[in-house]
């Protein structure tokens, strides 16, 4: 194994910031990333299943990093790394009682277990975030972080950020610290920097995590993934 890739997925790996769909750039440098011999790991909001399924029928080998680094596959077995999850599905449900209507259960929080994502409504994304944060603040949830990821709003145990999925893994894989780089392109991106030695921001990021990344690729998004792979082995993206 050469090293490994931490990557995001939505805004990272997708055609740009408000889409869901693949782009075709990207998936083809996870695929040369693999052949090169990097092992592949996603690194998302998403839930584990989500993501697990993604990376397994991408080829990229199933190691699975969902929920914002909360909770893990292995290979083998689900793994949680954060603590006070089981608190975490009745705090999500008192903030859309709160909200009255701006605020509303994802479909994912059906399998997610440490990090609830909240879909807003008739209000912005910082809307959305200012109500979240003042109904914690109100019912004294002050080890509730509330953070977006320009998809949902993010409810999750303070300080279980994706550098912890990240960690775990490293540590699973017995990787060199050389050889390891992650990439993102939103703030919710930012705690990889505390885990990763080389921060990759695509072109498109949030000015925040290209402050602190290493690299900031011209290309937006998964054409800034690809971007980003080709200059790692070489192919043309």
């Amino acid at each position: 194994m050469k090293g490994a890739v931490f990557t995001d997925i939505d805004g990272t790996l997708t055609t740009d910031r408000q889409s869901s769909v693949l782009d075709d750039a990207a998936l083809r440098a996870l695929r040369e990333l693999v052949k090169s011999g990097y092992a592949v790991i996603m690194v998302s909001g998403n839930s584990l299943p989500v993501v697990r399924g993604l990376s397994l029928y991408l080829g990229l080998g199933g190691l699975a990093i969902g929920e914002n680094g909360a909770v893990l596959f292995d290979g083998h077995k689900v793994i949680i790394e954060c603590e006070r999850c089981e608190k975490i599905k009745e705090i999500a449900k008192v903030l859309v009682q709160g909200a009255k209507g701006f605020l509303e259960e994802s479909w994912q929080n059906l399998f997610r277990i440490c990090d609830m994502a909240l879909k807003w409504r008739g209000v912005s994304e910082d809307g959305a975030l200012r109500i979240t944060r003042k109904i914690l603040m109100e019912i004294g949830a002050d080890w509730v972080e509330a953070t977006s990821s320009g998809y949902a709003i993010h409810i999750h145990p303070t300080g279980c950020g994706k550098d912890r999925g990240i960690r775990r893994m490293i540590q699973i894989l017995g990787l060199k610290t050389g050889s390891i780089y992650c990439v993102g392109d939103a703030v919710s991106d930012i705690p990889m920097r505390r885990a990763c030695p080389k921060l990759v921001a695509v072109g498109n990021a949030d000015p925040e995590l290209k402050e602190l990344a290493d690299i900031v690729t011209e290309k937006p998004s998964g054409k800034g993934f690809a971007e980003f792979a080709a200059k790692l082995v070489t192919f043309k993206p």
